[in-house]
């Protein structure tokens, strides 16, 4: 460990971009697929990587949609809506496809994503005791991080790390920073200790989507095919198309990109299911 004077604020050389696929209100029909899961998947690269990943995805952007100022969303690309109207065109999609795979393939980067069932949390602890859910899913992920970070710190020596989400809006950011808050401080449901040694700051940061951040549009388009994985494990995941593009970020996912144990497993490590 190394401490720090008062004066000296710890500037982060690593980050995790973290996106949200779901809701998180216990409210509602939760046997409805639409509403019954909550993923949050964090994509950790060194600063230093996504200067590259932002030149990548530039680039990428220039050549299919005339223009870097584009953000990249994946609920506008997949049904070509504008401005990526030019997906329409078969040849088009399928030559963004590839260079996008490339992308995935080649960038560095590490993959943690945490998923809950909403259904079952309720059905096991009730809806009285039920914990929120992106409470649950954002420690579990913070954790995740930290331990990442404890082995990086091992073999590279000290670095510090931060998190950058998209903003959700006004309460919703409010809530989103006193969640991280407190589980920075460990007062969450599975305690996180030593946050200080590796987190360079007791805020989460937040940006919006127009922000055109690279980090926060490639998690965007990670974060599905994450949640498609950890679904079809567990028999979840309905209309499951293998052959489908999707499935092959999965599969450079699985790979080489989730966070696994030095065992090389995954589930636990890059995944993890509650309850």
């Amino acid at each position: 460990m190394i401490s720090l004077t008062m004066n000296e604020i710890p500037k982060p050389t690593i980050r995790m971009f973290v996106d949200e696929n779901g809701h998180q209100t216990l409210k509602g029909d939760l046997s409805n697929d639409n509403n019954r899961f909550l993923c949050l998947t964090g994509v950790i690269m060194r600063l230093d990587d996504h200067f590259t990943l932002d030149k990548e995805l530039s680039t990428l952007k220039e050549k299919h949609f005339g223009s870097s100022e584009v953000i990249l969303h994946r609920r506008e690309l997949i049904p070509g809506k504008p401005p990526f109207e030019a997906l329409m065109n078969p040849d088009t999609r399928e030559q963004f496809n590839a260079d996008l795979l490339k992308i995935v393939k080649e960038m560095t980067y590490r993959v943690i994503s945490v998923l809950v069932d909403k259904k079952a949390h309720v059905e096991k602890y009730g809806i009285l005791r039920a914990r929120d859910p992106y409470a649950l899913a954002l420690e579990y992920l913070m954790q995740r991080y930290q331990y990442w970070l404890q082995a990086y710190c091992e073999r590279r020596g000290h670095v510090y790390g931060d998190i950058l989400a998209e903003s959700r809006g006004g309460g919703e950011d409010r809530i989103t920073k006193l969640t991280y808050i407190e589980i920075y401080n460990g007062r969450g449901y599975n305690p996180l200790k030593d946050a200080s040694h590796y987190f360079s700051s007791k805020e989460i940061k937040l940006k919006p989507k127009k922000a055109n951040i690279a980090g926060l549009q490639f998690v965007d388009l990670l974060s599905h095919p994450a949640r498609r994985y950890i679904l079809s494990q567990r028999g979840l995941a309905k209309d499951i198309k293998t052959s489908s593009y999707e499935q092959l970020i999965v599969e450079v996912l699985v790979e080489s990109k989730f966070r696994r144990t030095d065992k090389g497993i995954i589930e636990g490590a890059g995944i993890v299911f509650f309850p």
